[in-house]
């Protein structure tokens, strides 16, 4: 009789298994699916020279910004201990981005959305999400990025991960990223 029993489980498993793969099989690509075409050349690393103005204090910084071609966007900047961007400490950035198109020049028009953490300090300020989105242009002749970012912190509890996350926060503050595509030595 168990043996029948197992037989009857196994039947179901399989049933269940190939309902599993049909379903996902309707399920769109994500966004952040492989970019292609001549959108990929805004795939690499970038050294970026980071200018905003916060509340009268107008501050630089440097980061490397990584573009990936599953639109996955990293971004680790000098300024982490807390001098220009904001009096709090803050991590590593994480996000996406996407294509928005090509011009004529080859010039690709992108969007790129990355998170992080800014961290409680002495002053008394709480740990929020702090969210960038950016918009401009990568010139494959001369290797530059330029983009004009929106900054803003929401509380921990926030949906930041949503597209319009930022037109909750109040105090964006505007940065500008300029750089260029890390150069590698040429070969042996």
């Amino acid at each position: 009789m168990s043996g029948i029993l197992t037989m009857r489980a196994i039947g179901i498993a399989k049933r269940i298994g190939a309902a599993c793969l049909s379903a996902a099989a309707l399920v769109p690509p994500p966004a952040a699916a492989e970019v292609e075409g001549a959108c990929g050349k805004a795939v690499g690393t970038f050294l970026t020279t980071n200018e905003l103005e916060n509340n009268g204090r107008i501050g630089t910084s440097r980061s490397l910004l990584v573009l990936t071609n599953g639109g996955h966007a990293l971004r680790f900047d000098s300024d982490e201990t807390s001098a220009a961007m904001d009096t709090r400490p803050f991590g590593n950035s994480a996000g996406t981005w996407r294509c928005e198109g090509v011009d004529d020049d080859g010039t690709v028009r992108l969007t790129v959305t990355t998170l992080d953490f800014t961290y409680a300090n002495a002053e008394g300020d709480t740990g929020q999400i702090a969210r960038i989105d950016a918009s401009g242009t990568y010139a494959p002749e001369t290797e530059t990025m330029s983009l004009e970012a929106a900054l803003a912190f929401l509380p921990l509890n926030a949906e930041a991960q949503s597209a319009d996350a930022l037109s909750a926060a109040t105090g964006n503050v505007l940065i500008t990223l300029t750089g260029k595509r890390i150069d590698l030595p040429k070969a042996p």
